[in-house]
């Protein structure tokens, strides 16, 4: 039973919503300003996608908790 739950930590661990997401959207009436909570994984695999379609994101590690997660962040393991 130990090696269960020693499993189920460090798979916690590897999830947990470090970074920050920023992505800016220019639109010109008014800018748009998103901000997601994220994996470190999961920001740099957006973060790399998102920059060749032409968004512009940045991503820190200023996690506040009222973060929404990235939208379907599996996609970005």
């Amino acid at each position: 039973m130990r090696y269960s739950v020693d499993v189920m930590a460090s798979e916690f661990v590897a999830d947990a919503l470090t970074h920050r997401v920023i992505v800016c959207f220019d639109r010109p009436d008014r800018p748009l300003v998103l901000e997601y909570a994220a994996t470190r994984a999961e920001a740099w695999e957006f973060a790399t996608a998102a920059a060749q379609v032409g968004l512009t994101v940045r991503v820190d590690r200023r996690v506040r908790k009222e973060l929404r997660q990235l939208p379907c962040r599996r996609l970005w393991h």
